[in-house]
């Protein structure tokens, strides 16, 4: 998901936001939608707007959780050179438990020592998410109106005053005053 682009673009795609949907999921249903219909597709773009970093604590760490932890990583690496080392050398029998058991006490050994230096600071378990509150599909000025057409999301082609003037997407501006309701021009509403 997350792929340098081959050639090195480091700018957001330009054309018409054809779509807009809550979740990943939607967008990409929405791709394979236009996919489905024999499109070209070369030029499409999902852009998740307004990222949020979401941290969810999933508990305390005490000391036994670190140490089983630990070993549980150390016991897996320890297998995985183990047989790995069976593989070079076959008659290393003795290699496939004496790693697995060397595994696991170096990885309760750096877990406790690890978890040590970080207790002040960190003593919690959590998980980490980028999740973003729209995401934008964008297609290319001249494919935009049969992507809007085959998605379902517009009937109609996209004026040609929309197609001139499509800037980049963007999220809502930060620092833009709100309208109070007696600023408005027009006749007073009855």
């Amino acid at each position: 998901m997350f792929q340098r682009s081959a050639l090195g673009d480091q700018h957001l795609p330009n054309g018409v936001v054809v779509a807009s949907f809550e979740t990943y999921d939607q967008a990409q249903a929405a791709i394979a939608k236009v996919s489905s219909a024999d499109a070209e597709l070369a030029g499409l773009a999902i852009i998740g707007n307004d990222l949020k970093l979401v941290e969810r604590i999933v508990g305390r760490l005490t000391w036994g959780r670190v140490a089983s932890r630990g070993a549980i990583r150390g016991l897996g690496f320890g297998a995985f050179l183990g047989l790995m080392f069976l593989v070079f050398v076959p008659e290393a029998v003795s290699s496939v438990l004496v790693f697995p058991l060397l595994g696991l006490a170096f990885g309760i050994l750096l877990a406790v020592v690890q978890h040590a230096l970080m207790r002040r600071k960190r003593d919690f378990a959590s998980t980490q998410q980028v999740l973003a509150a729209r995401y934008d599909v964008v297609a290319p000025r001249e494919r935009a109106g049969k992507a809007m057409h085959i998605i379902g999301q517009r009937d109609a082609m996209p004026s040609e005053a929309q197609l001139q003037s499509a800037p980049p997407p963007q999220g809502p501006p930060q620092d833009a005053p709100s309208a109070a309701p007696h600023d408005r021009q027009g006749p007073p509403l009855p």
